[in-house]
């Protein structure tokens, strides 16, 4: 296992082109969310009323607020803007997986040049790969929501209602990993080639290894970013603003890894 962690780290090493990609997207995206947060959080933050004001003043504001949400169409331009950068989001996706993956398929050919042809040559199929991942990541929700509800009125406290919840938010946590493992795989596959069938039964022959090597892969990066974070509690400031973001960096190289060891072991047994 230790050894196909080691062959991802180098194909990942070897793809710098993708990783920086994949980091100016992340950061790209990260910056728009924030500016439309910003827009809306902070008009209402100006508006959020003084502590001296009274409890009154402040229950006033949220009756308000619950009034211009439900009787009125306020919030229709942010469902609208939500849907405009889901969809965007949907549409970039799959397109910087084909070229992710086509990167590490073809080292012989130029960095730049080999993600771009990747776009070119394998984003449609991946397009339907990711719609179909997506709708199934949701489909639990059909059953998960129901009785979150159904727990909500049963529950007398909050801890209490963690408490019902857990065991199903651990259950559809499981379903969401081994569901994305799945389809990752069935990308390498359908990079190389090989029918949809064959790339599912090669997943369910192997999937013990393949859960090991990516779960070690995971938890070397939640150990990376727990040490950046405690860091930036230690060097507030610049710093920690300074070090969290070119984490970010990294962070997009330990996804290029988990990619790269899921495709070496690939190599290895397919």
């Amino acid at each position: 296992m230790w050894n196909t962690i080691k062959q991802g780290w180098s194909l990942a090493y070897r793809q710098p082109f993708a990783v920086c990609a994949l980091f100016v997207y992340n950061l790209a995206w990260g910056m728009v969310i924030y500016k439309l947060l910003q827009s809306v959080i902070l008009p209402l933050l100006h508006r959020y009323p003084v502590q001296e004001l009274g409890k009154e003043t402040a229950q006033l504001f949220w009756v308000e607020g619950q009034f211009q949400l439900l009787k009125t169409d306020l919030i229709v331009p942010y469902l609208w803007w939500a849907a405009c950068l889901l969809g965007l989001r949907m549409l970039l996706h799959p397109m910087l997986n084909a070229g992710v993956f086509y990167s590490l398929h073809h080292t012989e050919l130029n960095a730049g040049y080999r993600f771009v042809e990747g776009i070119r040559k394998l984003s449609l199929p991946y397009f339907g790969i990711y719609g179909a991942q997506t709708l199934l990541s949701f489909a639990p929700l059909y059953w998960l929501l129901p009785f979150a509800v159904e727990q909500y009125g049963k529950q007398a406290s909050y801890p209490g209602l963690a408490k019902a919840l857990l065991p199903a938010l651990g259950a559809y946590a499981a379903f969401l990993f081994l569901l994305q493992l799945g389809f990752l795989i069935l990308q390498i596959g359908k990079l190389d080639g090989r029918s949809f069938l064959y790339s599912l039964l090669f997943f369910l022959r192997h999937l013990i290894p393949i859960g090991l090597t990516a779960l070690a892969v995971l938890a070397i990066g939640l150990t990376l970013t727990a040490a950046v974070l405690a860091s930036a509690y230690v060097w507030a400031g610049f710093a920690a603003l300074a070090g969290i973001q070119a984490y970010r960096l990294v962070q997009m190289f330990c996804k290029v890894w988990a990619i790269g060891t899921q495709y070496a072991y690939w190599t290895e047994k397919a």
